[in-house]
């Protein structure tokens, strides 16, 4: 089953290019005072078509085609006002520093601003419609469990992906509060409510320990257009993460492809090797004001160099800015305001300038760009033990930024952090791509510009 999520963003995307065209004919309208012919619309259309792929960019980037998000929300229009602001200062370049015959500074700044309105309202009206009138698939859980209550959770709080749960079979009777109103006891009750409220999709929580009777009851459903779906599968669809407590070693085989993964892999490494080598040569000036700040904020090296597990396990020493104190500083994990952290330390930290010496670690082909963060092995060994499946997060080369990075969470070490860290990270691996890749660097972008992460 395809996620909802594609067609809306793509409808969104529809909309802000009319809302580009829109704002730039009303723009045109306002300078010459007289309605734009064609031929001065596409003129300057053209012209202008660079400056709404930065604009495209920039709501990216800030998380414009989120569609779970909600869009009447009292920061939205500081986030639309940002990225107006970031693709007007791109357009700018864009017809000041190319060799442009135009040079439309009043039709830039108009342009700009409708945009920022048009778009604004848009966003509102597509907030307010979708959560209240677009219809929402009504959906049946087979079985329950801690993973279905977390899910039964998440599809109540956000509707605006367009399911509902109305029903749920829990033939042991022991539902906990929040379901239990949903709750029924048997195969036949079930089958009832499926029909009653025209469900198209049944998730089953554990296929195999369904009994006779139950499997029976589910098949008379195949004639009335119902779609049955794994519940590992419909958690990754709606929370993009996997639920670890769902999943077997089965799971595993029959998820992962790494050697279908194997063309993308050579492309991604070519690119390590050229972004990182072209950073490196524009970090040079930067390195040497950050090197000289934490030398007179405090004693010690300039770069910390630590172990981590690289793919497959292998260890490498990872590079960074040293942030903290040497002197007692038993390095143990550090944890949220940790006041081993120097005043310096902490600005790096937040801009995420820190982790800059590791262009070398990707140059050197022990890290990616983008990947699961790497882990200490002693560290990884401990929870190795405690968390299911923990290993196969080294299927996969190590990155800068992750999946897990960009979730809007911060998740510690600890072995309850772990787990949800390891379910976004499993996520990472089975759906390697070029396009998650992009996601999760302007994400990342978002993220640095917010100072979320850390």
């Amino acid at each position: 089953m395809k996620s909802a999520r594609r067609p809306r963003q793509y409808f969104l995307l529809l909309v802000d290019i009319g809302v580009l065209a829109l704002s730039l004919f009303v723009a045109l309208l306002v300078r010459f005072q007289t309605i734009p012919s064609a031929e001065l619309f596409w003129k300057h259309a053209a012209a202008f078509l660079p400056c709404w792929i930065f604009w495209i960019v920039s709501f990216y980037t800030a998380n414009l085609y989120d569609v779970t998000a909600a869009f009447d929300e009292p920061g939205f229009p500081t986030r639309l006002f940002a990225a107006v602001a970031v693709g007007g200062l791109l357009s700018v370049l864009v017809f000041y520093v190319g060799n442009w015959s135009l040079s439309p500074k009043t039709i830039l700044g108009l342009h700009a601003a409708l945009l920022f309105f048009l778009t604004w309202l848009s966003r509102f009206l597509y907030g307010r419609i979708s959560s209240r009138y677009l219809p929402r698939r009504a959906t049946a859980f087979v079985g329950i469990d801690q993973t279905v209550q977390e899910i039964v959770a998440a599809v109540e709080k956000n509707n605006r992906l367009g399911y509902k749960t109305v029903a749920l079979l829990d033939e042991t009777g022991k539902a906990p509060e929040g379901v239990r109103s949903l709750a029924v006891r048997t195969p036949r009750e079930f089958i009832e409510s499926v029909q009653h409220n025209a469900v198209s999709l049944v998730v089953i929580s554990d296929e195999d320990r369904l009994d006779d009777t139950t499997r029976q009851a589910l098949l008379t459903l195949v004639d009335h257009s119902v779609r049955f779906m794994r519940l590992a599968d419909f958690y990754e669809l709606y929370l993009r993460r996997i639920p670890i407590g769902t999943i077997n070693d089965v799971w595993f085989l029959e998820n992962i492809d790494l050697r279908g993964k194997a063309r993308y892999g050579v492309i991604k490494r070519g690119l390590d090797i050229l972004v990182s080598f072209s950073l490196l040569l524009l970090c040079l000036a930067p390195w040497l004001l950050i090197s000289l700040g934490i030398k007179l904020t405090s004693q010690g090296p300039i770069l910390f160099r630590q172990k981590r597990l690289g793919r497959g396990g292998n260890p490498f020493s990872i590079l960074k800015f040293r942030t903290m104190r040497v002197k007692g500083n038993d390095f143990s994990p550090t944890a949220v305001e940790d006041p081993r952290v120097t005043g310096f330390g902490r600005f790096l930290r937040r801009l995420n300038l820190d982790e800059t010496p590791q262009f070398i670690n990707i140059l050197l082909g022990d890290m990616s760009f983008v990947g699961p963060r790497p882990e200490r092995p002693e560290l990884a060994s401990t929870l190795e033990r405690s968390v299911p499946y923990y290993r196969q997060r080294l299927l996969v080369k190590p990155g800068i930024t992750g999946w897990d990075q960009v979730s809007g969470e911060y998740h510690s070490p600890s072995v309850e952090d772990t787990y949800k860290k390891l379910q976004y990270d499993l996520y990472y691996v089975k759906n390697m791509s070029a396009l998650l890749d992009a996601s999760i660097f302007f994400k990342t972008i978002l993220t640095m510009i917010l100072g979320r992460g850390r």
